[in-house]
């Protein structure tokens, strides 16, 4: 049994030989034999993965991409996507289908002349080489937020460039705070405020975004939508300490005020806004609109005329004006501003707008023009009957301009009619349980 054993012990060690050299040699053969020197392997068709790069535009390697680049620079955009295409189509077909640069410059000039697909796949195929590279994930970003449409994957695509950024460039902080401003606008469309708000914080903690008081105004808002409204507050404050007086942020800081009843506070911001930009619409409304929630109804018709000055087709700051000026007595501009609002009505809509009339109408009454108040109070029915409504059936009858038609009716001596007018402002108003 001695030799039969030591035969088998010798042949056990000459097969383990033979394995121990083919693992050593494997390389060498394979890199020998079996593979050109792209790295295809030979006889075979199965194109090997690109090796991952960081950087996908190397300085040394732009030689190759001159004649499409300059054509690119001649604004000869056309030619220069028809040369990038026969170049790098893929990273299959062309002559320099393994250049991520050739990708990049594709897909500029497949851009330039909108041909979207084509540029999709150039940056596609820059990424399946370089899908580290910072440049090529925020352009991926933008094309998937502006071009497609896609907000949750392009915010994702420019944190993805923030990470990678390289930190020893020049631009390392602008380029991060540029990510990260990015990403938080992908989230805003998404109406994501808390992620919106994370990515805004992250760009205010680099150098370059440390200073940008839009950015701030931009957290105050959605702070603001979130009901948070004393942080909303500090962050307007915050971009106020970095761009003194800036209108529109006077303006939102004065309107989380007004959210919070605080009128007194919100007027004086609203007044440095409209001084400081009198062509305002906005400064101006806001501005009558605060006065008049404080009862200053003669300062709210001098900023409400203004705004209606500024945008004389606006229907609601005609009506706040002329309700202001009525208040305030001045009564001649009150009924010019109501005519206006009701004009402006008439023009989209058949139905709607009755407090407009029954405020012209009460104006006319203050001034004894019984005749012109009646018009305008059986005005505001016509435009009121709920056979005009959207839904009929949800509408109701308003008793109170009934009440006043009645009113002018007595004032005309009509007492008959206006006898039916008060009593069916009666039934009305007790069939709605009044």
């Amino acid at each position: 049994m001695a030799g039969p054993q030591r035969w088998r012990a010798r042949a056990a060690m000459v097969a383990l030989i033979v394995v121990l050299c083919l693992v050593a040699c494997h390389g060498d053969i394979l890199k020998e034999k079996n593979y050109d020197k792209q790295g295809r392997a030979r006889g075979k068709k199965e194109k090997q993965p690109h090796p991952i790069k960081t950087v996908c535009v190397i300085p040394a390697n732009i030689d190759k991409l001159k004649d499409g680049m300059s054509l690119f620079y001649s604004y000869k955009t056309e030619e220069a996507s028809a040369w990038f295409e026969k170049m790098c189509y893929n990273t299959t077909v062309g002559e320099l289908h393994d250049d991520c640069g050739c990708f990049f410059w594709a897909f500029r000039a497949h851009s330039g002349v909108n041909k979207t697909k084509l540029a999709r796949l150039a940056l596609d195929s820059a990424l399946d080489i370089a899908p580290y590279d910072s440049k090529l994930l925020s352009i991926n970003g933008e094309m998937l937020a502006e071009t497609e449409g896609k907000f949750e994957a392009a915010a994702e695509s420019f944190q993805e460039a923030a990470k990678y950024e390289h930190k020893g460039s020049d631009d390392y902080e602008k380029n991060l705070m540029r990510h990260y401003y990015n990403a938080a606008t992908a989230y805003v469309q998404l109406a994501r405020a808390e992620d919106a708000i994370a990515m805004y914080r992250k760009a205010l903690d680099t150098e370059k975004g440390e200073d940008k008081w839009s950015m701030y105004n931009s957290i105050g808002l959605l702070l603001y939508d979130l009901e948070r409204y004393d942080e909303a507050i500090e962050a307007y404050e915050r971009a106020l300490e970095i761009e003194t007086d800036h209108t529109a942020v006077l303006r939102n800081l004065a309107g989380v005020y007004l959210k919070l009843d605080n009128v007194t506070a919100a007027i004086p911001l609203l007044r440095i806004s409209a001084a400081r930009d009198p062509d305002s619409f906005e400064a101006w409304f806001y501005l009558g609109s605060a006065y008049q929630r404080n009862d200053q109804h003669s300062y709210a018709a001098i900023a409400l005329e203004n705004a209606t000055r500024i945008s004389p087709r606006h229907t609601l700051a005609h009506k706040m004006a002329a309700e202001s000026m009525a208040y305030a007595e001045d009564y001649r501009g009150a009924a010019s501003h109501f005519k206006t609002a009701h004009r402006l009505l008439k023009n989209h809509s058949l139905y709607g707008g009755c407090d407009v009339l029954s405020g012209l109408g009460t104006v006319y009454m203050e001034v004894h023009e019984y005749k012109l108040a009646f018009d305008a109070y059986f005005g505001a029915l016509q435009r009121c009957d709920c056979g005009l409504a959207p839904n009929p059936e949800e509408c109701d009858q308003d008793p109170v301009s009934l009440l006043d038609m009645g009113l002018a009716e007595l004032a005309l001596g009509r007492v008959a009619a206006a006898n039916m007018s008060l009593s069916a402002a009666l039934e009305v108003s007790e069939a709605q349980g009044g």
